[in-house]
């Protein structure tokens, strides 16, 4: 019996001893990346739109930014998508120089025809910006799609949202609407 103890006693010693020894899979110097929330500055990128045609964020300067990542095969964002082509049709409509909405696409396989087609069928008319690589979601450090950044006159972010929102809702409006005035 007092064998079995010591076994079990030694076994245990080394099993400790050798996860400690263990090197991290993380370095010690590597940061978290942090989720961007209201008053963080937002990231400027570049990507390609649906006709191949570079769009920069630094080209709209002094303009409300309504940046939305999805993608073709998620089903939140097809629901959310005619809310959005409502929402930009208003605010283009009575702010055509104030507002710039980018719907950015992280689909991998088939693109652009499969975006290109996926808009046709919903009959969206927004920018649409590839981001085949998924640097721009990495950058933003999403949680997943659909995800909506508003970012201010300022470039700073005004709110966050995470998941399908219908934005015909008078309160997304009125706030959004709020940063135009």
């Amino acid at each position: 019996m007092i064998k079995k103890i010591s076994i079990v006693v030694i076994v245990a010693i080394i099993a400790v001893v050798t996860y400690i020894n263990i090197p991290s899979k993380t370095p010690q110097n590597t940061q978290i990346k942090k989720f961007l929330t209201k008053g963080d500055s937002y990231i400027p990128f570049t990507l390609k739109n649906l006709k191949g045609e570079e769009v920069s964020t630094k080209d709209l300067k002094d303009k409300v930014i309504f940046i939305n990542f999805w993608a073709t095969w998620c089903a939140p964002c097809k629901e959310e998508m005619p809310s959005m082509q409502a929402l930009y049709d208003k605010l283009n409509k009575k702010y055509p120089n104030l507002f710039a909405m980018l719907a950015v696409n992280i689909d991998t396989q088939d693109v652009p025809l499969t975006v290109q087609m996926y808009a046709l069928n919903l009959k969206l008319n927004f920018p649409i910006l590839l981001d085949t690589d998924g640097k721009i979601k990495s950058k933003y450090n999403t949680t997943g799609v659909p995800e909506t950044f508003i970012v201010d006159k300022n470039g700073k972010i005004f709110n966050t949202y995470i998941g399908s929102v219908d934005w015909n809702k008078p309160k997304y409006y009125k706030d959004i609407e709020s940063l135009l005035k």
